[in-house]
């Protein structure tokens, strides 16, 4: 009988070890495309124009990546207000040197909180600046006046 209960013992401290070492190594992640579907379609016209342009496009870039925050003193305080944006898309020239930034805004700009996001953005933008054009409609036309 003893023989049973140390076997029992055993297999449910490597049930325990085993969950345990599970859980640790548990990572509820799955890969997912970079763009919605709208900002694809809105990719693929941009695209077009940016090449006649000779343009690189840079998908969701991270606003403190494009801006810096030139107050040292208040450093922390500036660079949190910017820390976890981004813009849908940077236009670059060929050495990476960027020429203006897109927003690709729809209905979820309207809200008094993104309108908020959004002001913060283009005053941000402006003092750096760095050219910010919004853009609603996904339209070539409306795409090309954006190059000009």
């Amino acid at each position: 009988m003893k023989l049973y209960v140390y076997i029992g013992i055993v297999f449910l401290l490597i049930l325990v070890l085993w969950w345990i070492y599970r859980k640790k190594n548990y990572y509820p992640y799955k890969a997912r495309h970079l763009l919605t579907k709208r900002e694809y379609r809105f990719y693929l016209l941009l695209r077009e124009v940016a090449d006649e342009y000779h343009c690189i496009i840079c998908p969701k870039v991270g606003v403190k990546d494009l801006l810096s925050v030139t107050d040292k003193k208040q450093y922390m305080k500036y660079f949190h207000k910017i820390a976890q944006k981004h813009v849908d898309f940077v236009i670059c020239d060929r050495d990476l040197y960027v020429l203006f930034a897109i927003e690709l805004d729809d209905s979820t700009h309207e809200t008094r909180d993104a309108r908020k996001r959004d002001h913060l953005k283009d005053k941000a933008f402006a003092a750096a600046g760095i050219p910010l054009k919004r853009i609603t409609e996904i339209d070539k036309k409306q795409i090309r006046k954006l190059f000009h």
